[in-house]
Parts: C-alpha cells; structure tokens; sequence
C-alpha cells in the first residue's frame, strides 16, 4: 500500500472516522468526550516533549491532529474546509501584524521577545474582530 498524500491523509482519516462511527459504532457521544481527549492528548504532546523523544512527540501530535479532526467531523464539519478557514484567517491575521509592527517602525520581529509578538497578535485580533 502506498503512502498517501497531504491532501489524501486528512481525507483518508475522515472516512476512517465516518466508518468506524457508521459500521462498527465507534463514535463520540458528546462533545465534553472529545474535549476530554483532545486535553489528554495535549498532556502526552507535552510529556513527549519534556522526555526529548522526537519519535514519541511526532506520534502524540498526530493523536492530537487525529483528535481535532474527529472535533471537526463531530460538528459535521469538513476538516479540510475548516483548516483552510483556519489558514485564511492566520494570513490576514498575521497581514495585519506585520502592517502594525512596520508602522512602529519594525522591519520584522525577528529577536523580539515573545512579549512583543504577542502584544502584536491580540491588537491585530482586536482589529479583526471589529
């Protein structure tokens, strides 16, 4: 079997979800389960990163990735659509970031404290959600 590619794996785990619901009854009941599990798998993200097992961390990242698309999918949501709502919002987001930051002056944030960028962030989400 090969491997699939990008765009194929979100499909391909969507279709796992719906079939694992649809033949066998393996789903979500509510929404506070998945919640519960998508803390659980941010605790095992952490707790791989603290162990410095680079293995292990990628394995608990695709849990969590993995997770929120059965998030997605539970709201019948298209995980797809929804990260690509998610990646537009980032960009103009992010636009607005840099126009704030080169109106201070800033050429780029780079070596910046984590302070500053932050403080760039929420004044462009206070922009956005005008």
């Amino acid at each position: 079997m090969s491997k699939p590619n990008r765009n194929e794996c979100l499909l391909k785990r969507i279709e796992t979800q719906e079939m694992a619901a649809r033949k066998f009854g393996f789903y979500w009941e509510r929404i506070n389960q998945l919640l519960e599990q998508i803390q659980s798998e941010c605790t095992e993200v952490q707790e791989a990163w603290e162990e410095g097992d680079h293995a292990h961390l990628q394995e608990e990242i695709g849990d969590l990735l993995h997770t929120t698309v059965c998030l997605a999918v539970f709201f019948d949501f298209d995980p797809h659509e929804t990260l690509l709502k998610s990646i537009e919002k980032f960009q103009k987001r992010y636009n607005i970031v840099v126009e704030l930051a080169q109106r201070d002056g800033y050429t780029h944030l780079q070596q910046q404290p984590f302070e500053v960028l932050l403080d760039y962030w929420k004044r462009a989400k206070a922009t956005q959600d005008v």
